[in-house]
């Protein structure tokens, strides 16, 4: 199956995957029964030894469309998010995970978004959220799961990053020219964070306001269990679940973002209050592991990067305790119980 249309812009898809045969027959046909059919999809194997390799040999088959690439060894998820990249050709790109399912209409939704709007340089979707069942999520707060960067300036993008809690407009539609421009993914936990900021300081991200992509939750995985595939099979090679190593990487993402000093500087300046003050899950993440960090600086005579965690650390300690918890649960409390009485009033006016 064919269906090309050279008039079009090509689409990549790059799909990573190592021992994906539980869900990867769904995601296969969702990314390839997709209504563009300018596209291509390159699936990087990462030395599966399941029937990932008898799959996508299956699909590949009866779709020339589907492009396989086998590694003898796992290199890791951050290697080989990187390699379908490489692979790719496409005027647009777009990562997908083997165990989500996208709308037949998204990549056309998508890309007519992009073609009515030549400055932006990345559109996403709402998503929906499915457990391990395919079952819709019905309480995913909308704090930690509905952030979308879509802001009009830079520093608004930035905002609604540093906001949230994941970055899920990382499997958006790209411009392969602005993808480029990124640093990729990096050795880093939360690397699709890091991508996505880096993105959203090189131009405007625009939404398709319909939920056209599946997004699958494991309600049992922890943080320590997501970041294991994240490095290869070598131990020196292992990438550990690191908030203020996160926050480094974002920091530096601002650094090389494409503006002028005092721009940097209002950006820094907004991210460390989003970041590392106000987005309380992020800042208990940041307090589990600077210690270390900052040890593991101090023994590599980093001092650039040791002088930042330091300065991190001076935010986060401070504001951020027994009492200051205490009372920003209290004003949760206190709002949700103030707009139960305000719904009341007017029902009963």
């Amino acid at each position: 199956m064919s269906g090309r249309t050279p008039e079009m812009p090509l689409v990549s898809i790059g799909l990573p995957v190592h021992n994906a045969q539980r869900y990867l027959r769904q995601a296969l046909d969702s990314l390839l029964g997709q209504d563009y059919p300018n596209l291509e999809l390159i699936v990087s194997d990462n030395a599966s030894d399941d029937a990932t390799q008898s799959i996508c040999t299956e699909y590949a088959k009866s779709d020339a469309r589907l492009l396989y690439h086998r590694s003898d060894r796992n290199m890791g998820a951050v290697w080989n998010f990187t390699r379908v990249f490489d692979l790719s050709l496409g005027e647009y790109f777009m990562w997908a995970a083997f165990d989500d399912i996208r709308d037949p209409r998204y990549v056309s939704a998508c890309v007519a978004k992009l073609e009515s709007q030549p400055d932006a340089v990345l559109c996403c979707t709402d998503v929906v959220f499915i457990d391990e069942h395919g079952q819709k999520i019905l309480d995913a707060p909308a704090r930690n799961y509905g952030v979308h960067p879509i802001g009009r300036t830079a520093r608004d993008r930035l905002r609604q990053v540093a906001q949230g809690e994941v970055g899920f407009a990382f499997y958006g539609l790209a411009r392969r020219a602005a993808q480029a421009q990124t640093r990729r993914p990096v050795a880093a936990w939360g690397f699709d964070v890091i991508v996505l900021l880096e993105l959203c300081l090189r131009g405007p991200v625009v939404l398709v306001p319909e939920p056209l992509f599946f997004y699958r939750r494991f309600q049992g995985k922890t943080q320590a269990d997501l970041a294991v595939g994240l490095s290869g099979s070598a131990p020196q090679e292992t990438v550990p679940v690191c908030w203020s190593c996160l926050t480094l990487e974002l920091l530096r993402s601002i650094s090389l973002a494409p503006v002028g000093r005092p721009e940097k500087l209002g950006l820094t300046v907004e991210f460390l209050l989003r970041f590392c003050v106000l987005n309380v899950p992020m800042v208990a993440g940041i307090r589990r592991d600077i210690t270390s960090s900052i040890k593991h600086e101090w023994s590599a005579r980093s001092w650039r990067r040791l002088a930042v965690l330091l300065g991190v650390g001076l935010l986060v300690y401070p504001l951020h305790n027994r009492f200051t918890r205490w009372l920003y649960r209290f004003g949760r409390r206190l709002a949700r119980t103030s707009t139960r009485v305000a719904a009341r009033t007017r029902a009963s006016r």
